[in-house]
């Protein structure tokens, strides 16, 4: 199959979605994610946020499925990376919560 213009690997490329590749980036690389990329993934998931009183920086997620709460530090450049872990932990506890319905 030598197609001249690619068209054909083009065509039989798995597409991803911006949140799917937005996840597999945080995943691969933890250190490097940013607070606006984590609450996004949080919320698409259908985490409620509540944000922090009294001069705070941290903003907690919580899930009604879960019996945990995930907690994201904001006003650094990156987040730090057991905030990451936990976050995705929590996306593939719920994610497994969906599977058992």
């Amino acid at each position: 199959m030598d197609d001249q213009d690619g068209s054909y690997f083009l065509t039989r490329r798995i597409k991803m979605t911006k949140k799917a590749k937005l996840i597999e980036r945080v995943r691969n690389n933890p250190r490097d994610a940013r607070f606006t990329e984590v609450q996004k993934l949080l919320k698409d998931a259908g985490f409620r946020e509540r944000q922090p009183k009294g001069g705070s920086s941290h903003y907690i997620y919580y899930h009604e499925s879960l019996d945990r709460i995930v907690t994201l530090t904001k006003g650094t450049k990156r987040l730090p990376e057991y905030q990451v872990k936990d976050a995705l932990r929590a996306l593939q506890r719920l994610e497994g919560e969906y599977e058992k319905r």
